[in-house]
């Protein structure tokens, strides 16, 4: 998974690589039903807004520390940056 950092005009600003453990994709598929964790698509695209972002940052927050990693803190870091620059992350699956 890839997973971009995009500014108000969807201009791509930043980009982060899940690791070889698919560290983010088993983080996103443990999600309870309606997080927004669990919205992201392993084989599709999912774009987030803002609002969600926000959701996204708190879900990863509580994350159990065997589903955290660097890769996690990078994505959060990621959320921040994209809420900072009033944009979006843009998930690409396989």
């Amino acid at each position: 998974m890839v997973v971009y950092t995009e500014n108000q005009i969807h201009k791509r600003i930043d980009q982060l690589l899940d690791d070889e453990d698919e560290t983010l994709m088993r983080a996103c598929e443990s999600g309870p039903p309606g997080s927004v964790r669990k919205s992201i698509s392993r084989y599709g695209d999912t774009m987030l807004n803002i609002y969600q972002l926000r959701m996204l940052i708190d879900e990863l927050r509580a994350l159990p520390e065997g589903l955290s990693s660097s890769t996690v803190k990078r994505l959060e870091e990621a959320a921040h940056a994209a809420i900072r620059s009033r944009g979006y992350l843009y998930f690409v699956g396989d």
